[in-house]
Protein backbone atom coordinates (compact mmCIF):
# COMPACT_ATOMS: atom_id res chain seq x y z
CA UNK A 1 0.00 0.00 0.00
CA UNK A 2 2.65 2.16 0.69
CA UNK A 3 4.95 1.50 -2.02
CA UNK A 4 1.53 2.34 -3.98
CA UNK A 5 1.44 5.25 -2.81
CA UNK A 6 4.65 6.44 -3.36
CA UNK A 7 4.50 5.79 -7.06
CA UNK A 8 0.84 7.61 -6.84
CA UNK A 9 2.65 10.39 -5.64
CA UNK A 10 5.73 10.16 -8.39
CA UNK A 11 3.10 10.17 -11.31
CA UNK A 12 1.39 13.21 -9.74
CA UNK A 13 4.86 14.95 -9.67
CA UNK A 14 5.65 14.17 -12.94
CA UNK A 15 2.73 15.30 -14.72
CA UNK A 16 3.05 18.52 -13.13
CA UNK A 17 6.07 19.20 -14.48
CA UNK A 18 5.45 18.32 -17.96
CA UNK A 19 2.26 20.35 -17.40
CA UNK A 20 4.11 23.08 -16.62
CA UNK A 21 6.97 22.67 -18.93
CA UNK A 22 4.22 22.82 -21.59
CA UNK A 23 2.52 25.91 -20.22
CA UNK A 24 6.06 27.53 -19.89
CA UNK A 25 6.82 26.94 -23.00
CA UNK A 26 3.81 28.21 -24.72
CA UNK A 27 3.69 31.10 -22.41
CA UNK A 28 7.51 32.04 -23.07
CA UNK A 29 7.02 31.78 -27.07
CA UNK A 30 3.46 33.94 -27.18
CA UNK A 31 5.89 36.85 -24.47
CA UNK A 32 8.34 37.03 -27.22
CA UNK A 33 6.26 36.98 -30.38
CA UNK A 34 4.47 40.05 -28.73
CA UNK A 35 7.47 41.55 -27.59
CA UNK A 36 8.62 41.50 -30.71
CA UNK A 37 5.38 43.11 -32.00
CA UNK A 38 5.61 45.37 -29.18
CA UNK A 39 8.59 46.96 -30.00
CA UNK A 40 7.78 47.41 -33.91
CA UNK A 41 4.60 49.31 -33.39
CA UNK A 42 4.21 50.58 -29.61
CA UNK A 43 0.67 52.03 -30.08
CA UNK A 44 -1.44 50.95 -27.76
CA UNK A 45 -4.11 48.33 -27.89
CA UNK A 46 -5.97 45.87 -26.20
CA UNK A 47 -3.34 43.28 -26.88
CA UNK A 48 -1.11 44.76 -25.01
CA UNK A 49 -3.68 44.43 -21.53
CA UNK A 50 -3.74 40.40 -22.55
CA UNK A 51 0.70 40.77 -23.04
CA UNK A 52 0.99 42.01 -19.76
CA UNK A 53 -0.97 39.34 -18.29
CA UNK A 54 0.39 36.56 -20.28
CA UNK A 55 4.24 38.10 -19.14
CA UNK A 56 3.63 37.92 -15.42
CA UNK A 57 2.05 34.63 -15.80
CA UNK A 58 5.41 33.76 -17.70
CA UNK A 59 7.69 34.80 -15.27
CA UNK A 60 5.89 33.18 -12.54
CA UNK A 61 5.70 29.54 -14.50
CA UNK A 62 9.13 29.70 -15.38
CA UNK A 63 10.63 29.89 -11.45
CA UNK A 64 7.94 27.35 -10.37
CA UNK A 65 9.28 25.08 -13.45
CA UNK A 66 12.70 25.73 -12.30
CA UNK A 67 11.87 24.88 -8.87
CA UNK A 68 10.21 21.98 -9.61
CA UNK A 69 13.75 20.52 -11.40
CA UNK A 70 15.62 21.40 -8.54
CA UNK A 71 13.68 19.71 -6.14
CA UNK A 72 13.23 16.58 -8.48
CA UNK A 73 16.11 16.17 -10.95
CA UNK A 74 18.64 13.33 -10.51
CA UNK A 75 21.90 14.68 -9.94
CA UNK A 76 23.50 11.17 -10.21
CA UNK A 77 23.41 11.43 -14.00
CA UNK A 78 25.35 13.66 -16.28
CA UNK A 79 22.26 15.08 -17.97
CA UNK A 80 20.71 15.39 -14.83
CA UNK A 81 23.44 17.39 -13.37
CA UNK A 82 23.43 19.91 -16.10
CA UNK A 83 20.14 20.33 -16.01
CA UNK A 84 20.51 21.32 -12.65
CA UNK A 85 22.78 23.75 -13.20
CA UNK A 86 21.39 25.31 -15.59
CA UNK A 87 18.06 26.02 -13.35
CA UNK A 88 20.72 27.78 -10.95
CA UNK A 89 22.17 30.03 -13.93
CA UNK A 90 18.45 30.39 -14.81
CA UNK A 91 17.69 32.16 -11.13
CA UNK A 92 20.83 34.06 -10.95
CA UNK A 93 19.91 34.91 -14.94
CA UNK A 94 17.17 36.58 -13.59
CA UNK A 95 18.22 38.31 -10.85
CA UNK A 96 20.41 40.26 -12.89
CA UNK A 97 18.22 40.50 -16.06
CA UNK A 98 15.75 42.37 -13.77
CA UNK A 99 18.18 44.96 -12.70
CA UNK A 100 19.21 45.11 -16.31
CA UNK A 101 16.02 45.95 -17.05
CA UNK A 102 15.46 48.83 -14.88
CA UNK A 103 19.19 49.91 -15.76
CA UNK A 104 18.42 49.86 -19.72
CA UNK A 105 15.02 51.61 -19.51
CA UNK A 106 16.62 54.51 -17.52
CA UNK A 107 19.46 55.01 -19.22
CA UNK A 108 17.38 55.59 -22.51
CA UNK A 109 14.78 57.81 -20.48
CA UNK A 110 17.71 60.33 -19.15
CA UNK A 111 19.63 61.28 -22.83
CA UNK A 112 19.15 63.66 -25.18
CA UNK A 113 19.15 61.89 -28.13
CA UNK A 114 17.02 59.28 -29.04
CA UNK A 115 19.04 57.73 -31.89
CA UNK A 116 19.29 53.96 -31.86
CA UNK A 117 22.83 53.61 -32.24
CA UNK A 118 24.22 56.68 -29.78
CA UNK A 119 21.76 54.36 -27.00
CA UNK A 120 22.79 51.34 -28.35
CA UNK A 121 24.07 49.75 -25.33
CA UNK A 122 21.08 50.81 -23.26
CA UNK A 123 18.46 48.83 -25.91
CA UNK A 124 20.63 45.89 -25.71
CA UNK A 125 20.94 45.53 -22.10
CA UNK A 126 16.98 45.79 -21.64
CA UNK A 127 16.11 43.82 -25.35
CA UNK A 128 18.93 41.39 -24.15
CA UNK A 129 17.63 40.77 -20.55
CA UNK A 130 13.98 40.17 -21.61
CA UNK A 131 14.16 38.39 -24.39
CA UNK A 132 17.13 35.91 -22.68
CA UNK A 133 14.76 35.57 -19.66
CA UNK A 134 11.87 34.16 -21.78
CA UNK A 135 14.54 32.07 -24.60
CA UNK A 136 16.10 30.41 -21.51
CA UNK A 137 12.61 29.06 -19.89
CA UNK A 138 11.61 27.78 -23.45
CA UNK A 139 14.83 25.87 -23.21
CA UNK A 140 14.26 24.29 -19.67
CA UNK A 141 10.77 23.49 -20.92
CA UNK A 142 12.00 21.69 -23.81
CA UNK A 143 14.83 19.68 -21.49
CA UNK A 144 11.68 18.69 -18.96
CA UNK A 145 9.57 17.68 -22.31
CA UNK A 146 11.54 15.80 -24.19
CA UNK A 147 13.01 14.02 -20.89
CA UNK A 148 9.78 13.33 -19.19
CA UNK A 149 9.57 9.46 -19.82
CA UNK A 150 12.85 9.08 -18.39
CA UNK A 151 12.99 7.97 -15.27
CA UNK A 152 16.58 8.20 -15.01
CA UNK A 153 16.48 12.28 -15.27
CA UNK A 154 13.48 12.31 -12.52
CA UNK A 155 14.39 9.35 -9.98
CA UNK A 156 16.28 9.86 -7.06
CA UNK A 157 19.51 7.85 -6.78
CA UNK A 158 22.62 8.53 -4.23
CA UNK A 159 25.17 10.43 -6.13
CA UNK A 160 28.58 8.56 -6.60
CA UNK A 161 31.07 11.19 -5.74
CA UNK A 162 34.26 9.22 -6.10
CA UNK A 163 37.56 10.03 -5.42
CA UNK A 164 38.04 13.74 -5.54
CA UNK A 165 40.93 15.85 -4.31
CA UNK A 166 40.69 18.03 -1.77
CA UNK A 167 41.43 21.16 -3.48
CA UNK A 168 38.23 20.28 -5.01
CA UNK A 169 35.88 19.66 -2.37
CA UNK A 170 37.40 22.72 -0.78
CA UNK A 171 36.72 24.92 -3.73
CA UNK A 172 33.00 23.50 -3.74
CA UNK A 173 32.94 24.38 -0.33
CA UNK A 174 33.94 28.49 -0.73
CA UNK A 175 31.68 28.36 -3.52
CA UNK A 176 29.25 26.99 -1.13
CA UNK A 177 29.50 29.78 1.79
CA UNK A 178 29.60 33.00 -0.90
CA UNK A 179 26.22 32.14 -2.59
CA UNK A 180 24.51 30.99 1.09
CA UNK A 181 25.98 33.97 2.53
CA UNK A 182 25.04 36.40 -0.97
CA UNK A 183 21.61 34.92 -0.76
CA UNK A 184 21.21 35.65 2.76
CA UNK A 185 21.84 38.83 2.27
CA UNK A 186 19.50 38.95 -0.28
CA UNK A 187 17.07 37.45 1.64
CA UNK A 188 17.34 40.28 4.39
CA UNK A 189 17.31 43.06 1.86
CA UNK A 190 14.11 41.45 0.81
CA UNK A 191 12.70 41.93 3.99
CA UNK A 192 14.12 45.51 4.80
CA UNK A 193 12.14 46.26 1.37
CA UNK A 194 8.93 44.53 1.82
CA UNK A 195 8.72 45.97 5.99
CA UNK A 196 9.47 49.77 3.71
CA UNK A 197 6.95 49.33 1.00
CA UNK A 198 4.07 48.74 3.35
CA UNK A 199 5.36 51.34 6.36
CA UNK A 200 8.11 53.41 4.89
CA UNK A 201 9.18 54.25 8.07
CA UNK A 202 12.78 54.80 8.55
CA UNK A 203 13.03 58.04 7.53
CA UNK A 204 16.62 59.32 6.38
CA UNK A 205 18.36 55.88 7.21
CA UNK A 206 16.30 53.96 3.80
CA UNK A 207 15.36 57.01 1.82
CA UNK A 208 16.80 55.53 -1.24
CA UNK A 209 15.32 51.91 -0.81
CA UNK A 210 11.59 53.86 -0.20
CA UNK A 211 12.63 55.85 -3.40
CA UNK A 212 12.76 52.71 -5.36
CA UNK A 213 11.20 49.95 -4.15
CA UNK A 214 7.66 50.83 -4.36
CA UNK A 215 8.06 52.24 -8.29
CA UNK A 216 10.45 49.09 -9.32
CA UNK A 217 8.33 46.49 -7.03
CA UNK A 218 7.49 44.48 -9.98
CA UNK A 219 11.21 43.73 -10.66
CA UNK A 220 12.25 43.40 -7.31
CA UNK A 221 9.45 41.06 -6.54
CA UNK A 222 10.83 38.16 -9.34
CA UNK A 223 14.54 39.22 -8.24
CA UNK A 224 13.50 38.03 -4.50
CA UNK A 225 11.27 35.17 -5.17
CA UNK A 226 14.50 33.78 -7.65
CA UNK A 227 16.45 34.34 -4.64
CA UNK A 228 14.32 32.93 -2.65
CA UNK A 229 14.31 29.60 -4.38
CA UNK A 230 18.40 29.76 -4.76
CA UNK A 231 18.02 29.92 -0.75
CA UNK A 232 15.61 27.09 -0.05
CA UNK A 233 17.37 24.67 -2.17
CA UNK A 234 21.25 25.59 -0.71
CA UNK A 235 19.78 24.99 2.85
CA UNK A 236 17.28 22.24 1.91
CA UNK A 237 20.08 19.49 3.56
CA UNK A 238 20.61 21.12 6.64
CA UNK A 239 17.33 22.65 7.71
CA UNK A 240 14.34 21.21 9.25
CA UNK A 241 11.02 20.40 7.31
CA UNK A 242 9.46 23.20 9.57
CA UNK A 243 12.90 25.93 9.17
CA UNK A 244 12.81 25.22 5.20
CA UNK A 245 8.74 25.76 4.95
CA UNK A 246 8.71 28.71 7.11
CA UNK A 247 11.67 30.73 5.23
CA UNK A 248 9.76 29.50 2.07
CA UNK A 249 6.49 31.26 3.05
CA UNK A 250 8.47 34.33 4.46
CA UNK A 251 10.20 34.83 0.95
CA UNK A 252 6.61 34.59 -0.70
CA UNK A 253 5.63 36.88 1.28
CA UNK A 254 8.29 39.48 0.45
CA UNK A 255 7.77 38.86 -2.79
CA UNK A 256 4.14 39.89 -2.74
CA UNK A 257 4.13 42.78 -0.90
CA UNK A 258 7.24 43.81 -3.26
CA UNK A 259 4.08 43.83 -5.98
CA UNK A 260 2.10 45.21 -3.52
CA UNK A 261 2.10 48.85 -5.60
CA UNK A 262 1.16 47.31 -8.81
CA UNK A 263 -1.66 45.88 -7.54
CA UNK A 264 -2.84 48.90 -6.27
CA UNK A 265 -2.81 50.72 -9.68
CA UNK A 266 -6.44 50.49 -9.86
CA UNK A 267 -7.14 51.97 -7.02
CA UNK A 268 -5.05 54.86 -7.80
CA UNK A 269 -6.60 55.16 -11.00
CA UNK A 270 -9.91 55.23 -9.72
CA UNK A 271 -8.99 57.96 -7.20
CA UNK A 272 -7.23 59.89 -10.26
CA UNK A 273 -10.71 59.43 -11.97
CA UNK A 274 -12.68 61.16 -8.81
CA UNK A 275 -10.56 64.03 -8.65
CA UNK A 276 -11.27 64.59 -12.74
CA UNK A 277 -14.79 64.32 -12.03
CA UNK A 278 -14.96 66.60 -9.75
CA UNK A 279 -12.61 69.05 -11.45
CA UNK A 280 -13.77 68.56 -15.08
CA UNK A 281 -17.61 66.90 -14.85
CA UNK A 282 -19.04 63.62 -15.73
CA UNK A 283 -18.40 63.80 -19.29
CA UNK A 284 -14.62 64.71 -19.35
CA UNK A 285 -13.35 61.96 -21.73
CA UNK A 286 -16.02 63.37 -24.32
CA UNK A 287 -14.74 66.69 -24.01
CA UNK A 288 -11.06 65.42 -25.53
CA UNK A 289 -11.70 65.38 -29.55
CA UNK A 290 -10.60 61.75 -30.88
CA UNK A 291 -7.69 63.11 -32.97
CA UNK A 292 -6.10 65.53 -29.89
CA UNK A 293 -6.55 62.39 -27.78
CA UNK A 294 -4.98 59.88 -30.12
CA UNK A 295 -1.38 62.16 -29.17
CA UNK A 296 -2.37 60.65 -25.88
CA UNK A 297 -1.31 57.89 -23.45
CA UNK A 298 -4.63 55.30 -24.21
CA UNK A 299 -4.10 53.39 -21.29
CA UNK A 300 -3.40 54.12 -17.26
CA UNK A 301 -0.38 51.78 -17.37
CA UNK A 302 1.45 49.58 -19.74
CA UNK A 303 2.75 45.99 -18.56
CA UNK A 304 4.59 45.95 -21.76
CA UNK A 305 6.14 49.52 -21.34
CA UNK A 306 7.20 49.03 -17.57
CA UNK A 307 8.89 46.33 -19.14
CA UNK A 308 10.38 47.00 -22.35
CA UNK A 309 10.15 50.42 -21.81
CA UNK A 310 8.17 53.86 -23.17
CA UNK A 311 9.88 54.65 -26.62
CA UNK A 312 10.93 58.39 -25.95
CA UNK A 313 9.60 60.75 -28.37
CA UNK A 314 11.22 63.08 -30.60
CA UNK A 315 11.77 66.58 -30.48
CA UNK A 316 13.88 69.12 -31.17
CA UNK A 317 16.41 69.97 -28.49
CA UNK A 318 18.85 73.04 -27.79
CA UNK A 319 20.72 72.96 -25.15
CA UNK A 320 23.22 74.64 -22.79
CA UNK A 321 21.22 78.35 -23.71
CA UNK A 322 22.94 81.05 -21.38
CA UNK A 323 20.17 83.27 -19.92
CA UNK A 324 22.47 84.80 -17.02
CA UNK A 325 25.69 85.51 -15.90
CA UNK A 326 26.71 87.29 -12.85
CA UNK A 327 27.46 86.96 -8.92
CA UNK A 328 29.85 84.49 -9.98
CA UNK A 329 27.83 82.04 -11.47
CA UNK A 330 26.02 80.85 -14.86
CA UNK A 331 23.03 79.76 -15.89
CA UNK A 332 21.59 77.97 -18.66
CA UNK A 333 18.47 76.26 -19.95
CA UNK A 334 17.39 73.21 -22.78
CA UNK A 335 14.31 73.95 -24.89
CA UNK A 336 12.84 71.09 -26.04
CA UNK A 337 10.28 71.73 -29.18
CA UNK A 338 7.93 69.96 -31.21
CA UNK A 339 9.43 68.98 -34.83
CA UNK A 340 6.66 70.63 -36.82
CA UNK A 341 7.12 73.81 -34.69
CA UNK A 342 3.74 72.89 -32.98
CA UNK A 343 1.06 73.04 -35.69
CA UNK A 344 -2.16 70.59 -35.52
CA UNK A 345 -0.69 69.43 -32.14
CA UNK A 346 -2.73 69.56 -28.93
CA UNK A 347 -0.22 71.70 -27.10
CA UNK A 348 -0.94 74.32 -29.43
CA UNK A 349 3.17 75.81 -28.12
CA UNK A 350 2.05 76.58 -24.87
CA UNK A 351 5.03 77.10 -22.68
CA UNK A 352 6.07 74.49 -19.84
CA UNK A 353 8.38 75.63 -17.60
CA UNK A 354 10.40 72.68 -15.90
CA UNK A 355 12.55 73.52 -12.59
CA UNK A 356 14.55 70.53 -11.32
CA UNK A 357 14.87 69.44 -7.47
CA UNK A 358 17.74 68.24 -5.54
CA UNK A 359 16.93 69.72 -2.16
CA UNK A 360 17.72 73.55 -3.18
CA UNK A 361 21.71 72.22 -2.73
CA UNK A 362 21.84 70.17 -5.93
CA UNK A 363 20.47 68.66 -9.23
CA UNK A 364 20.49 69.62 -12.83
CA UNK A 365 18.41 70.28 -15.72
CA UNK A 366 18.95 67.22 -18.63
CA UNK A 367 19.71 64.49 -17.29
CA UNK A 368 19.01 64.83 -13.93
CA UNK A 369 15.42 66.22 -14.20
CA UNK A 370 13.31 63.66 -16.48
CA UNK A 371 14.33 64.63 -19.69
CA UNK A 372 11.51 61.77 -21.51
CA UNK A 373 9.43 63.88 -19.87
CA UNK A 374 10.75 67.29 -21.36
CA UNK A 375 10.31 65.21 -24.95
CA UNK A 376 7.32 63.91 -24.24
CA UNK A 377 5.81 67.03 -23.81
CA UNK A 378 7.75 68.58 -26.36
CA UNK A 379 6.25 66.15 -29.45
CA UNK A 380 2.72 66.84 -27.76
CA UNK A 381 3.45 70.66 -29.11
CA UNK A 382 4.38 72.11 -25.85
CA UNK A 383 7.73 74.46 -25.43
CA UNK A 384 9.20 73.01 -22.29
CA UNK A 385 11.86 74.63 -20.95
CA UNK A 386 14.20 72.63 -18.46
CA UNK A 387 16.04 75.91 -16.48
CA UNK A 388 18.74 76.10 -13.83
CA UNK A 389 18.59 78.09 -10.60
CA UNK A 390 21.61 79.78 -8.38
CA UNK A 391 22.01 76.98 -5.57
CA UNK A 392 22.97 77.10 -2.30
CA UNK A 393 26.68 76.10 -1.62
CA UNK A 394 25.76 74.13 1.81
CA UNK A 395 28.18 71.20 3.05
CA UNK A 396 25.76 68.30 2.56
CA UNK A 397 27.87 65.03 2.24
CA UNK A 398 24.90 63.82 -0.39
CA UNK A 399 24.73 66.66 -2.84
CA UNK A 400 24.79 64.54 -6.38
CA UNK A 401 28.22 64.64 -7.79
CA UNK A 402 27.17 65.74 -11.20
CA UNK A 403 25.66 68.96 -10.12
CA UNK A 404 27.74 71.69 -11.76
CA UNK A 405 29.54 74.18 -9.73
CA UNK A 406 29.10 76.87 -12.16
CA UNK A 407 25.60 77.71 -10.15
CA UNK A 408 26.13 77.52 -6.97
CA UNK A 409 26.57 80.10 -4.21
CA UNK A 410 25.66 81.47 -1.18
CA UNK A 411 22.11 81.93 -2.45
CA UNK A 412 19.09 82.14 -0.24
CA UNK A 413 15.35 80.95 -1.08
CA UNK A 414 14.66 84.91 -2.37
CA UNK A 415 17.75 84.79 -4.78
CA UNK A 416 16.59 81.37 -6.34
CA UNK A 417 13.12 83.15 -7.18
CA UNK A 418 14.60 86.18 -8.47
CA UNK A 419 16.91 83.71 -10.87
CA UNK A 420 14.12 82.15 -12.08
CA UNK A 421 12.19 85.91 -12.44
CA UNK A 422 15.47 86.46 -15.05
CA UNK A 423 14.54 83.82 -16.84
CA UNK A 424 10.88 85.13 -17.47
CA UNK A 425 12.12 88.38 -18.69
CA UNK A 426 14.45 86.15 -20.85
CA UNK A 427 11.43 84.06 -22.17
CA UNK A 428 9.35 87.38 -22.44
CA UNK A 429 12.30 88.84 -24.73
CA UNK A 430 13.09 85.68 -26.54
CA UNK A 431 9.63 83.86 -26.97
CA UNK A 432 9.23 84.57 -31.03
CA UNK A 433 12.31 82.48 -31.29
CA UNK A 434 10.99 79.16 -29.92
CA UNK A 435 7.67 79.91 -30.78
CA UNK A 436 6.34 79.94 -26.81
CA UNK A 437 3.36 81.40 -25.98
CA UNK A 438 3.76 83.87 -23.35
CA UNK A 439 -0.43 83.41 -22.64
CA UNK A 440 -0.79 79.69 -21.77
CA UNK A 441 2.12 79.47 -19.29
CA UNK A 442 2.60 76.07 -16.89
CA UNK A 443 4.73 75.73 -14.27
CA UNK A 444 5.91 72.31 -12.89
CA UNK A 445 8.72 70.44 -10.81
CA UNK A 446 9.68 68.00 -8.20
CA UNK A 447 10.36 67.57 -4.36
CA UNK A 448 12.54 71.40 -4.08
CA UNK A 449 11.45 72.28 -7.84
CA UNK A 450 8.01 71.35 -6.80
CA UNK A 451 8.12 73.98 -3.95
CA UNK A 452 9.93 76.75 -6.03
CA UNK A 453 7.52 76.01 -9.28
CA UNK A 454 4.95 76.53 -6.74
CA UNK A 455 6.12 79.72 -5.39
CA UNK A 456 7.04 80.56 -8.72
CA UNK A 457 3.42 80.50 -10.37
CA UNK A 458 1.49 81.72 -7.85
CA UNK A 459 4.21 84.56 -7.21
CA UNK A 460 3.48 85.53 -11.13
CA UNK A 461 0.01 84.87 -10.89
CA UNK A 462 -0.54 87.12 -7.80
CA UNK A 463 0.63 90.10 -9.95
CA UNK A 464 2.57 91.31 -6.92
CA UNK A 465 5.99 90.95 -7.97
CA UNK A 466 6.35 92.60 -10.98
CA UNK A 467 9.84 93.77 -9.71
CA UNK A 468 11.23 90.03 -10.19
CA UNK A 469 9.15 88.14 -12.97
CA UNK A 470 7.98 89.17 -16.51
CA UNK A 471 4.13 90.12 -16.59
CA UNK A 472 3.97 88.68 -20.06
CA UNK A 473 3.40 85.71 -18.69
CA UNK A 474 0.07 84.22 -17.70
CA UNK A 475 0.33 81.43 -15.80
CA UNK A 476 -2.60 78.79 -16.86
CA UNK A 477 -1.87 75.48 -14.37
CA UNK A 478 0.77 74.55 -12.05
CA UNK A 479 2.02 71.05 -11.60
CA UNK A 480 4.17 69.99 -8.64
CA UNK A 481 5.56 66.76 -7.77
CA UNK A 482 6.42 65.86 -4.35
CA UNK A 483 6.55 69.84 -3.13
CA UNK A 484 8.93 70.50 -0.66
CA UNK A 485 7.25 73.40 0.78
CA UNK A 486 8.69 74.66 4.14
CA UNK A 487 11.24 71.99 4.24
CA UNK A 488 14.08 74.49 3.41
CA UNK A 489 14.45 75.71 6.59
CA UNK A 490 16.28 72.13 7.61
CA UNK A 491 19.11 72.84 5.52
CA UNK A 492 19.43 75.97 6.62
CA UNK A 493 18.05 77.92 3.99
CA UNK A 494 16.69 81.41 4.38
CA UNK A 495 14.12 83.70 2.52
CA UNK A 496 10.76 85.66 2.47
CA UNK A 497 8.18 83.42 4.34
CA UNK A 498 5.68 83.43 1.38
CA UNK A 499 8.31 82.15 -0.76
CA UNK A 500 8.95 79.48 1.55
CA UNK A 501 5.75 78.67 1.98
CA UNK A 502 3.59 79.23 -0.88
CA UNK A 503 0.40 78.52 0.11
CA UNK A 504 0.84 82.06 1.42
CA UNK A 505 0.33 83.30 -2.34
CA UNK A 506 -2.66 81.60 -2.79
CA UNK A 507 -5.83 83.46 -3.99
CA UNK A 508 -9.63 82.82 -5.24
CA UNK A 509 -8.20 83.56 -8.72
CA UNK A 510 -4.97 81.76 -8.51
CA UNK A 511 -4.52 78.78 -11.10
CA UNK A 512 -5.04 75.52 -11.01
CA UNK A 513 -3.16 72.57 -9.52
CA UNK A 514 -2.85 69.03 -10.52
CA UNK A 515 -0.30 67.72 -7.59
CA UNK A 516 1.96 64.37 -7.26
CA UNK A 517 2.37 62.74 -4.18
CA UNK A 518 3.26 59.28 -2.73
CA UNK A 519 1.63 57.99 0.34
CA UNK A 520 4.43 56.73 1.70
CA UNK A 521 7.27 59.78 0.49
CA UNK A 522 8.91 60.31 4.01
CA UNK A 523 11.21 63.28 2.66
CA UNK A 524 7.87 65.24 1.96
CA UNK A 525 4.98 64.15 4.07
CA UNK A 526 1.65 63.87 2.30
CA UNK A 527 0.78 66.76 5.20
CA UNK A 528 2.57 69.36 3.02
CA UNK A 529 0.43 68.79 -0.28
CA UNK A 530 -2.67 68.26 2.08
CA UNK A 531 -2.15 71.80 3.78
CA UNK A 532 -1.38 73.41 0.18
CA UNK A 533 -4.79 71.96 -1.09
CA UNK A 534 -7.04 73.01 1.66
CA UNK A 535 -5.56 76.27 1.26
CA UNK A 536 -7.35 76.07 -2.07
CA UNK A 537 -10.46 75.64 -0.71
CA UNK A 538 -10.11 77.67 2.41
CA UNK A 539 -9.98 80.62 -0.59
CA UNK A 540 -12.62 79.54 -2.29
CA UNK A 541 -10.73 78.11 -5.06
CA UNK A 542 -11.67 74.30 -5.91
CA UNK A 543 -9.67 73.78 -9.12
CA UNK A 544 -6.77 71.79 -7.23
CA UNK A 545 -6.37 68.21 -7.41
CA UNK A 546 -3.77 66.01 -5.97
CA UNK A 547 -3.55 62.26 -7.32
CA UNK A 548 -2.32 60.17 -4.04
CA UNK A 549 0.02 56.98 -5.42
CA UNK A 550 -0.61 54.55 -2.77
CA UNK A 551 2.55 53.17 -1.01
CA UNK A 552 4.56 55.80 -3.43
CA UNK A 553 8.03 57.00 -2.11
CA UNK A 554 9.89 60.07 -2.70
CA UNK A 555 10.88 61.19 -6.47
CA UNK A 556 8.16 57.82 -7.50
CA UNK A 557 8.00 59.39 -10.94
CA UNK A 558 11.76 58.61 -11.54
CA UNK A 559 11.18 55.63 -13.50
CA UNK A 560 9.75 56.99 -16.39
CA UNK A 561 7.70 53.69 -17.53
CA UNK A 562 7.14 52.65 -14.02
CA UNK A 563 3.08 52.37 -12.77
CA UNK A 564 3.06 56.06 -10.91
CA UNK A 565 5.01 57.94 -13.41
CA UNK A 566 2.54 56.45 -16.65
CA UNK A 567 -0.91 57.10 -14.61
CA UNK A 568 0.41 60.35 -13.68
CA UNK A 569 1.52 61.40 -17.25
CA UNK A 570 -1.71 60.27 -18.72
CA UNK A 571 -4.15 62.63 -16.88
CA UNK A 572 -1.02 65.46 -16.28
CA UNK A 573 -1.45 65.27 -20.04
CA UNK A 574 -5.34 65.59 -20.05
CA UNK A 575 -4.65 68.51 -17.34
CA UNK A 576 -2.44 70.56 -19.59
CA UNK A 577 -5.05 70.12 -22.41
CA UNK A 578 -8.04 71.52 -20.39
CA UNK A 579 -6.09 74.71 -19.14
CA UNK A 580 -3.99 75.41 -22.38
Amino acid sequence: MIDFKNRLYKIIEIFTIKNVSYLSVVLNLASIILGIIYLVKPLYSFLWDVFGIILLISLFVNLLLVYLNLDKINNANRLGKRTSLLCYFYLVFVIFAMLSLMSGNLSTSITYSNEIIENFGAYLTTYFSYFGILIYGIFIGLIDIKNIKNKNFWEFKKRFEGNKSKEIIRAKEILYKIFTILTRVIFIIGIIFAINVLFGVFEIITTGIVLFTPQFGTFFSFIFLANTIIYLKLKKKKWNPKKYYRTAIIGILISGISMTPFFLNHSIVINAENKFLDMFGQDWREQIPVEVNSYFLQTTFSIPGYFLGIPPKSSIIEEQTLFYKGEGINLYFDAYMPLNRGKNLPGENSTIIRIHGGGWVSGDKGHMNMMQMNKYFAAQGYIVFDIQYGLFDGTMPFVDPNTPDYNKGDFNIDDMMRHLGIFTIFLAEHADEYGAKLDSVFISGGSSGGHLASAMALAIASRKYTDIFSQNLTIKGLIPFYPANGQMVYFGIDGKEEFKNPEKLIEEDSPPCLIFQGTHDILNYFSITNNFRNTYLSEGNYECAILWMLLGGHASDFYFSGYYNQIFLYYMERFLYFYH
